[in-house]
């Protein structure tokens, strides 16, 4: 591991056969849909690609490296290794580097925040976070060779329910819990004995891109969004390009959204503000203007953005699934003669499919 960041991993299939088997599923994880049944045939291995790379940082890494590190690679996210304890250590996500503004907006001064920031190491956020309520658990993570199904949607989730409400346990399936609560991605970890190794990262978007690229285990692909009931378009967060830059970051923690649209006084969609956005504000200090209008942080967004993605309720879901498998996608803005109408984000997709 060099300056925090690891190498490549091994090919996935070299796996050591010594590896520890994945721990039991619960009974509520049996798929009753096709497209969870095609998901339960194969593991999160068969997600990634023969030659890949997965960015690991130590938590002694300063939060300056490691926020260069990630818009190098144009990640949103990274596992995180504790190398005293020689184990895994949860995620840093632009979720840290948004509560983190947060903190300095509201707590110190400019000033401060640059002194603070220079020494400050990722091991760190974690007692900031604490500090505003926000600490969240290290420790979700599934074993490389758990079944697409149960392993995203079962086993994280029954880790996530021992360290925080046994009550909802009774009440929800995981798989609802999984997508009520927004886990977008969740960390592969072979574990051996007393070893940990971090292999990869599943997300929302891969697991919709297998599902997008095999067909025939979704139905209704001629449907339309309107009639299958996907998105949410009652209660929508917004900002117009004068709303200052914190009540978007607050709109992102307080919604539990990755984005937020920009709209003029007619409700034409002008633009999205996205949470990676975030990194290249953090990038630039600017934690001392979070007054600025959206319009202007814009501005300061990276050059490789991939564009909005719309699409409009007399799409059908095949359409959209298309998209994601040939593209990057994150959400969806649905538009009716430019005007905004709603949101379909990965987790309406992934839940629907799932659950239909």
């Amino acid at each position: 591991m060099e300056n925090g960041i690891s190498p490549t991993p091994s090919h996935p299939h070299s796996v050591s056969p010594h590896s520890d088997p994945p721990p039991p599923l619960h009974p509520i994880s049996q798929a009753t849909t096709p497209a969870a049944t095609a998901l339960q045939r194969h593991t999160c291995y068969d997600l990634l690609p023969v030659s890949y790379k997965v960015i690991v940082f130590d938590t002694s890494l300063p939060v300056k490296k490691a926020l260069a590190a990630l818009l190098q690679h144009g990640v949103q996210s990274a596992p995180l290794w504790d190398s005293i304890r020689m184990r895994f250590a949860g995620m840093l996500t632009v979720t840290d580097f948004i509560n983190l503004i947060r903190h300095y907006y509201a707590h110190t001064s400019y000033e401060s925040a640059l002194d603070e920031i220079e020494q400050l190491q990722i091991s760190g956020l974690r007692e900031i976070q604490s500090k505003m309520g926000l600490l969240r658990p290290q420790n979700i993570a599934i074993h490389p060779m758990q079944s697409l199904y149960e392993g995203e949607v079962c086993v994280a989730l029954e880790t996530y329910l021992k360290t925080y409400d046994t009550e909802v346990k009774g009440r929800l399936t995981a798989s609802k819990l999984l997508l009520k609560d927004h886990l977008h991605r969740i960390p592969l970890v072979d574990r051996r004995g007393n070893q940990e190794t971090i292999v990869s990262v599943v997300t929302q978007y891969k697991i919709l891109k297998y599902l997008a690229a095999n067909a025939p285990a979704v139905t209704k692909l001629g449907a339309q969004l309107h009639e299958l009931g996907i998105g949410t378009f009652e209660n929508l967060a917004t900002a117009t390009a004068t709303t200052p830059l914190i009540q978007v970051l607050n709109l992102f923690v307080e919604r539990n959204i990755s984005a937020v649209p920009i709209v003029d006084d007619q409700g034409m969609v002008l633009d999205v503000y996205e949470k990676y956005d975030v990194l290249m504000l953090a990038r630039e200090g600017a934690y001392y203007d979070l007054e600025m209008p959206v319009s202007e942080a814009l501005v300061k967004r990276a050059p490789d953005f991939e564009g909005i993605h719309t699409c409009t309720l007399t799409d059908t879901l095949g359409h959209v699934l298309e998209t994601i498998r040939r593209m990057p996608v994150h959400r969806f803005i649905v538009v009716k003669d430019g005007r905004l109408q709603g949101v379909v984000s990965l987790s309406d997709l992934l839940g629907y499919l799932i659950e239909h």
